[in-house]
């Protein structure tokens, strides 16, 4: 995440030289018990704490998975010298410069070039009698091997079981090593704000190290979307700690260490756990699925904040105001309307928008949804849908509008990498040719596609590829179609660019540029 002016939230891999003391309120809280007592406990649970060490991907790796992604129409992402479906907004010398920059071993200034680096590690702990461990998705994000270092330096391979973006959790799988024996979970909702706990992990590369200190709030949100209710504590984590437990004082398992917020990029008195009741949750589905479904209503909405419920009619300022209610989701279609107020889902009162936001995930087939409207209540039966096709088909929209697919009355369309607009009105002023001249104008393309790899560039208007004229995008799929049934290997491409007329010799079956070889 990049700084802003004020405090950070950083997860808890971000890193700091700083040495920070145990703070004065967690060593009156742990006075009670005697430093042999709290060494006593850490004997008992430290063997199942351990370091895991990160293979990355490689760069290669990424790319050619997040192709396959978007060969298979699911949601992908790839670099930026390797994205598809985007502007052409920088030539290829500017492209050429920057790569060269980041080979020089200078620190890398975008995030996909940092996905080089192969390597990271974190901390997890044993949660099953057959080897499940528990860590951060953001550890394990990007690995391709998993070793498991137990603090008496024995190592083990792992697997990933399943991983969880929007809760920071990962599971992962060894053969349980002799004499370990797991951690239990402890009750995340008894504990008190003040109450003593302690966190085991390896920060900064050092050995298991043990840090002090207290619960300093409950049912924190870290953004606005977020999908855990986070315990605060001043327990020292670090680099390297993510993923560790949080420990109550009689060695049960309370959190997840998983973030921390800080101006210096260490800790500064304000790490977050995820609670153990709502890790435990997630973590089962992992283990049975490796991944988590997700409910969608579909609305968009904020909490009805004090003064608003009055303007509405209720007793009570409570429950989420929907701002808009789209036509093609769920909540419209359950007769759920934009200034409607969510009171409930399934009988049970919504209390904050994180809780609502729980709710909807957890909604499954048929859902009861409690509106206040026009002076009373009403009940709406809702089939949720599932908010991973639901993001990802906004995502196409929005990819469909940016590449200008949403209006069709123009002709457009994309062959080969290249978005293909028959000449018009705007096209013959813009490039100072006769009314009526046909052609294709080079609208958009993908980087690193077929068409950029051959040469083209937005903004060529291609008249004739061989003796053939072209004037729509069926032509030129046409044109090389007929090339490869008859094993042509080359076609001549006639084109205008910056007002001068040019050709290109391409080769039909990988589209390459050959004057580039």
């Amino acid at each position: 995440m990049k700084r802003t002016l004020t405090a950070t939230l950083f997860a808890a891999m971000l890193a700091t030289s700083s040495l920070v003391p145990v703070h004065a309120m967690a060593e009156q809280a742990s006075m009670a018990l005697s430093d042999k007592n709290l060494a006593e406990v850490y004997d008992a649970v430290s063997l199942g704490v351990v370091r895991i060490n990160v293979i990355k991907k490689s760069y290669a790796e990424i790319v050619a998975e997040e192709r396959e992604k978007k060969e298979n129409g699911e949601d992908f992402y790839l670099p930026p010298n390797e994205r598809g479906d985007q502007d052409e907004d920088e030539d290829r010398n500017d492209r050429d410069e920057k790569n060269k920059e980041s080979e020089k071993g200078e620190e890398p200034k975008y995030d996909w070039q940092k996905k080089k680096r192969n390597a990271s590690t974190g901390t997890g702990f044993f949660i099953t009698d057959d080897g499940l461990i528990v860590t951060n998705e953001h550890v394990v994000r990007d690995g391709a091997r998993f070793v498991v270092v137990l603090k008496d330096g024995r190592r083990v391979r792992a697997d990933l079981v399943g991983k969880d973006f929007l809760t920071a959790l990962a599971v992962l799988r060894v053969e349980m090593p002799e004499n370990v024996k797991p951690l239990s979970w402890g009750n995340s909702h008894a504990i008190r704000i003040g109450d003593p706990v302690f966190a085991l992990g390896y920060p900064y590369g050092f050995d298991q190290s043990l840090t002090t200190g207290v619960i300093s709030g409950k049912q924190r949100q870290l953004s606005k979307g977020e999908y855990n209710p986070y315990l605060q504590t001043d327990t020292a984590v670090n680099k390297g700690n993510s993923g560790g437990p949080l420990l109550s004082m009689d060695g049960k398992v309370v959190g997840v260490n998983s973030a921390l917020y800080t101006r210096s990029g260490g800790n500064e008195g304000l790490a977050f756990s995820i609670p153990a009741e709502h890790a435990q949750g997630i973590i089962d589905l992992l283990v049975k699925d490796g991944e988590i479904k997700r409910g969608w209503f579909g609305i968009a909405y904020s909490e009805v904040k004090p003064g608003i419920g009055k303007l509405l009619g209720m007793d009570h300022d409570e429950g989420m105001l929907i701002h808009r209610a789209p036509d093609d989701e769920p909540a419209y279609q359950a007769g759920i309307r934009a200034g409607d107020v969510i009171v409930a889902v399934n009988g049970e009162t919504v209390t904050s928008r994180l809780h609502f936001r729980m709710q909807a995930a957890e909604a499954k087939g048929e859902t009861t949804v409690t509106v206040w409207r026009d002076g009373g209540f009403k009940s709406f039966t809702m089939i949720p849908g599932d908010m991973d096709e639901a993001k990802s088909r906004r995502r196409q929209a929005e990819r469909d509008k940016i590449l200008g697919k949403t209006p069709k009355d123009d002709g457009r369309k994309k062959v080969m990498g290249l978005e293909l607009v028959p000449a018009n009105e705007k096209a013959w002023e813009k490039l100072d040719l006769p009314v009526g001249t046909k052609g294709l104008v080079v609208d958009r393309m993908e980087k690193m596609g077929q068409g950029d790899q051959a040469g083209f560039t937005k903004g060529d208007f291609i008249t004739r590829i061989n003796d053939t004229e072209i004037s729509t995008p069926e032509d030129f799929e046409a044109v090389i179609g007929q090339a490869l049934e008859s094993n042509a290997p080359y076609a001549l491409v006639y084109f205008k660019r910056d007002g001068q007329d040019r050709t290109k010799i391409i080769d039909t079956l990988s589209m390459v540029d050959l004057e580039d070889y």
